[in-house]
């Protein structure tokens, strides 16, 4: 009997990675997609005899099926500031160069950004990102509708300025102003793009936002029942200036105190935290992301950090690789490898398998979106969320272990379709959603033209001459 035909079905794929409960890795396995989910999933020959033809069928023989890359950690408004902050120590990087260039930016220019994020995220097999904050947000909700990737957006919120370095004016709001504003954005876009923005509240850092705000935000995040990103103890300067602000507290002393703390809450870069302050972490089921490019890119230190305990500890720990003026690219399989840099830093090689890098990627990614019963693994009754990836490239043969090349052989290169929702976005590497070309001409001119504006870009001078 030939059942309802689906709209997308995927087969012959030589690895099919669910990253389901019991963690199945099919050969020559296909999957079958309608309305937006995975209906069914498992060998080629029973899926073909159970559904027969389908409105799209995409051969996927001698590639690699897997969910998409989910990144936790990705700053829209800075992406175009890529190359203008390196070399330099954070509090240079944030107050200097990106706050004057990010102040500075026009509504179209963070719509453009937004969607020049997308188009390399498709491009390198994320599905997903979470934005910790910007302004005027609502245009990068138009660039990923557009696009159709998958996001947790938000509004930045800052209430401290007197006690921070060089903050621009146009992120000096009072407490009233802050939470008033998260909450607008929130009540009018979560849910926006056929579900696939949720918007979330984010209090900037840990230091400009204050005890008061963290309360509010808290309430209001239990209210609209979303969830709260914010960075805290990146750096060891970060923790320091805090305790100056905060009568000698911690970050995650002074969230506990202030009620912050919850299944619902999302911290990063978190590098420099103490014993105690992650057993608050694990005792309130806080979500953490762990994002060692832009770590590599700053010397934040997160190579010395928890994460790895974290993660034996039960907390859900996410993989991003904050901005391209930090990480300076948006590949998540560059970011997968460069966690296996713990084997080296403490002499064991046995630290971050690739299965549980490929976990932080993938199912913990969307533990920390709190979007986990819907992406993250290929099961039926979830999105369908799915990246293709080509394997008859040099750097993937022999393909003797599918998992091991995934995190320490491949990058986003070999990503040739990307499904989002249901819905074919990416095909042989051509975007189907926007007009790639154009876009990057325009994205091109609009960076250009923000460095200009804004003054920073004599920093994008290389040391050698360019004639």
């Amino acid at each position: 009997m030939v059942m309802k035909m689906p709209s997308i079905f995927v087969k012959n794929a030589r690895f099919l990675v669910t990253i389901d409960q019991t963690r199945r890795i099919i050969r020559d396995g296909s999957i079958a997609i309608d309305d937006g989910k995975i209906i069914d999933i498992g060998k080629t020959d029973k899926l073909q005899n159970n559904y027969g033809s389908s409105e799209i069928i995409i051969d996927a023989a001698r590639h690699v099926i897997m969910p998409g890359l989910i990144n936790t950690h990705c700053h829209t408004n800075h992406h175009l500031a890529r190359g203008l902050a390196d070399n330099v120590l954070f509090p240079t990087w944030i107050h200097e160069r990106v706050y004057p260039f990010e102040s500075t930016m026009n509504e179209h220019d963070v719509y453009l950004a937004a969607m020049a994020c997308c188009i390399e995220s498709i491009k390198t097999g994320s599905t997903c990102f979470i934005d910790p904050g910007g302004y005027n947000m609502e245009h990068a909700v138009k660039a990923v509708d557009e696009s159709g990737m998958r996001a947790v957006l938000s509004r930045s919120a800052v209430d401290i300025h007197s006690n921070a370095r060089a903050i621009p004016g146009k992120m000096r709001e009072d407490t009233d102003n802050a939470a008033n504003s998260s909450e607008q954005f929130v009540r009018e876009y979560n849910g926006a793009a056929g579900g696939r923005v949720h918007a979330w509240f984010a209090p900037r850092t840990e230091r400009m936002a204050s005890t008061e705000l963290l309360q509010r935000i808290k309430e209001l995040a239990v209210k609209y029942e979303t969830g709260i990103t914010i960075h805290a103890s990146s750096t060891q300067d970060s923790v320091l200036r805090h305790k100056e602000i905060f009568n000698g507290e911690r970050p995650i002393e002074r969230f506990n105190r202030a009620g912050l703390l919850g299944q619902n809450l999302l911290v990063g870069e978190a590098n420099w935290l103490t014993d105690e302050e992650v057993s608050l972490i694990q005792k309130y089921d806080v979500k953490v992301f762990h994002i060692p490019t832009g770590s590599f890119h700053g010397a934040y230190g997160a190579l010395q950090s928890k994460h790895l305990d974290m993660i034996k500890k039960g907390i859900a720990v996410g993989l991003g690789h904050d901005s391209a003026a930090e990480s300076n690219f948006l590949d998540m399989f560059r970011v997968m490898y460069s966690v296996i840099a713990r084997r080296d830093v403490n002499l064991d090689p046995t630290l971050a398998p690739p299965e549980q890098v490929l976990e932080m990627a993938t199912i913990n990614g969307a533990r920390t979106a709190l979007w986990e019963n819907e992406i993250g693994s290929l099961e039926p009754g979830k999105r369908a969320d799915l990246i293709i990836i080509d394997t008859m490239r040099p750097e993937w043969l022999p393909l003797h272990n599918p998992i091991s090349n995934l995190v320490h052989s491949a990058s986003g290169d070999s990503v040739s379709t990307v499904i989002i929702d249901g819905k074919v976005v990416m095909r042989d590497r051509i975007i189907n959603t926007v007009d790639e070309q154009k876009m990057l001409m325009q994205i091109d001119e609009a960076g250009l033209s923000i460095s200009e504006r804004s003054g920073v870009s004599r920093y994008a001078i290389p040391r050698w001459p360019i004639s």
